[in-house]
Order: C-alpha cells, then sequence, then structure tokens
C-alpha cells in the first residue's frame, strides 16, 4: 500500500483531532505534564489511526507533534522510498512515523523534524514512548529558549544606545530646561533613573508594536475585531500574541536587571505568575468591551500598548524596590 492509499484510507473524511498549550520558557515539569496530559487524553479517546496534531506555542516558536505526512503527502512519500531503497522493495510497513516539527518565527529560522517512533508505537506502549517525545520536544524548548535570550540581548544593547543618547539630551540641560521640555522637574539625582527608564520604555514599545503589527496584518485585516475573535485559529492566535509579549518583556527585564542584586532573578520569577494572570484577565476584559462595541474600529497597536506599558512599569516598580 502506498502513501497516498494509506491516507485515504485511514484519514479520509477524519476531523483532525487537535490540542495545544502554551509552553513556560523555563517550567520543564509544568510543560512536561501538560505534554503528557494531552498525548494520554488523544491515546484514550482516539484510535491509532485517527489523524491528530498537538501543537505546543512558544515564544517566538511552535512545535507541532503528528503524524508524518498529515500536512505534506510527499513527506511521507519520501519516507516511503527511503525506506524501500534501505529494506528492499518489498518492505511494507502500516505503521505511520511520529514527527516532532519545530518552527521558528524568526527571520532566519529554519523548520526543523525529528521521527521519535511510530503513531502505533505511541498507542500501544505510551509510557515508554512520552519520555522519547518529551526528550525531543525539550530539546526543542531549551533552542528556543536560546533564541529568546538572544532577542532581550539585542533589546538590552540597543536599549544602552537609547539611554546614552537620553543623557546626552537631558544632561546638557539646566534643570529648569528640563522641566520646560519634560513638563515637570527632573533633578540631576533624578537623571540616570530616568534615562534608564525612558530607554527601558523605548525596547517595551519596540516588542508591543512588533507584535501589534502582526496582529493587525495578518489576524485583524479589514476585519472587525469581533469576526476575528469569532474565528478559533485566528482568536487562539490572539492568546498566543499575549503570550508571546509578555515573556518578551518579562525576559528583557530580567536579564537586563538580574545581576543588580544576587536574589533579584528569584523574585522576579516568582512574581512572574501573578502578572501574567493579571495580563491576561486585563486582555480579556479589554476584548470583552471591544467586542460588544463592533462599530469601533480597532488598533492592535493601542490595545497591546495599553496592556503591557503596565506591565512593564510594574516590572520596574519591583526592580527598583526590591532591597533583599
Amino acid at each position: 500500500m502506498n502513501a497516498e492509499d494509506k491516507l485515504n484510507r485511514e484519514y479520509n473524511n477524519q476531523a483532525i483531532y487537535t490540542s495545544g498549550f502554551y509552553a513556560d520558557p523555563e517550567d520543564d515539569l509544568a510543560n512536561r505534564k501538560k505534554l503528557f496530559d494531552a498525548l494520554k487524553s488523544l491515546t484514550a479517546n482516539q484510535t491509532d489511526t485517527s489523524p491528530f496534531s498537538l501543537q505546543i506555542m512558544a515564544t517566538n516558536s511552535e512545535i507541532n507533534i503528528m503524524p508524518l505526512g498529515l500536512l505534506d503527502l510527499n513527506e511521507l512519500k519520501e519516507y516511503e522510498r527511503d525506506q524501500r531503497s534501505k529494506h528492499g522493495l518489498n518492505h511494507a510497513e502500516d505503521s505511520l512515523p511520529l514527527v516532532v516539527q519545530y518552527a521558528p518565527h524568526t527571520e532566519d529560522g529554519q523548520v526543523e523534524k525529528q521521527l521519535v517512533g511510530t503513531v502505533q508505537e505511541l498507542f500501544g506502549n505510551f509510557n515508554q514512548q512520552i519520555e522519547l517525545v518529551w526528550q525531543t520536544v525539550h530539546g526543542f524548548l531549551q533552542k528556543n529558549f536560546q533564541t529568546l535570550t538572544t532577542v532581550c540581548a539585542d533589546l538590552i544593547a540597543d536599549s544602552k544606545d537609547v539611554n546614552r543618547q537620553y543623557q546626552a539630551t537631558f544632561g546638557k540641560m539646566a534643570a529648569s530646561e528640563r522641566e520646560e521640555q519634560l513638563g515637570f522637574t527632573l533633578d540631576d539625582s533624578e537623571l540616570d533613573q530616568f534615562c534608564q527608564y525612558m530607554a527601558d520604555m523605548h525596547e517595551v514599545q519596540a516588542i508591543v508594536l512588533s507584535a501589534g503589527a502582526f496582529a493587525n496584518h495578518e489576524l485583524l485585516g479589514d476585519n472587525s475585531f469581533t469576526e476575528m475573535m469569532s474565528d478559533n485559529v485566528r482568536r487562539s492566535t490572539v492568546f498566543w500574541v499575549l503570550d508571546n509579549t509578555f515573556y518578551e518583556i518579562f525576559y528583557y527585564f530580567l536579564l537586563r536587571y538580574q545581576a543588580r542584586h544576587e536574589k533579584l532573578a528569584k523574585y522576579l520569577r516568582h512574581q512572574r505568575q501573578t502578572l501574567i494572570v493579571n495580563m491576561r484577565n486585563d486582555a480579556f476584559q479589554r476584548a470583552q468591551r471591544l467586542t460588544e462595541t463592533p462599530q469601533l474600529k480597532v488598533d492592535f497597536n493601542k490595545y497591546l500598548t495599553d496592556i503591557f506599558i503596565p506591565v512593564a512599569e510594574q516590572l520596574t516598580a519591583e526592580i527598583n524596590k526590591f532591597k533583599d
């Protein structure tokens, strides 16, 4: 039986069983549990002939676990040709390979795929296969975290340049000139903190505007906010954009300031769960109000700015007040 016949027989007129979750950049225990629960539910409620795709969203990437050929039949055809070349022309295999696919959402990112046994092995020997799947997923998550830290390092480097520009501009002014320019009093003793704050907000705005441009162009388009949120795929992508933006901002501040105190990183990580829950609640409430006024023209730049500037200001406050 060739690959096309196999998929026609097993997948014809069947809905694809899907599930997904957002992977915390540094919580391996929670990520493994979510993966375990999702795949365990799959094997308990479906059969090994059911088409499925588990999507793991991560900051600046996504990971998919699915049968090889589900999204690209040519991949399965190529796999079978390769198997026949290795094992002989009469080689026949009814099982479908299981693939873990890593797709980074970066300018030069390359999609990577790794075969991890077969779908039938996942269903038939779950406890053994889940460990193999997790190790592969974990490796991709680590690679993704390296990308996140690289992005944040670039933002931090840029913030230092911006800080110097603010220092050069306002450092030359007398206090009265700064008050006239800014609309409030800024003493010499407050100049360093003010310039650093402005530099941080510059980077936060860059993160937010990048996310807003994607959401405006790829998700909203010419639709109303209500129409966009009524579409399951686009609505779930909005939630990904929110978490993605949060983690980029959070790790910018963490990596920028963790050297200030040996316990600061631990403290910020402890605050992170509260911050992200508050952000999600705020975003949801704002979305509810926008869907209730469908005639209102929505701009994601403003929507995300209103959500994430308070997050950045809260992180700034936590860092500045931290003692021990």
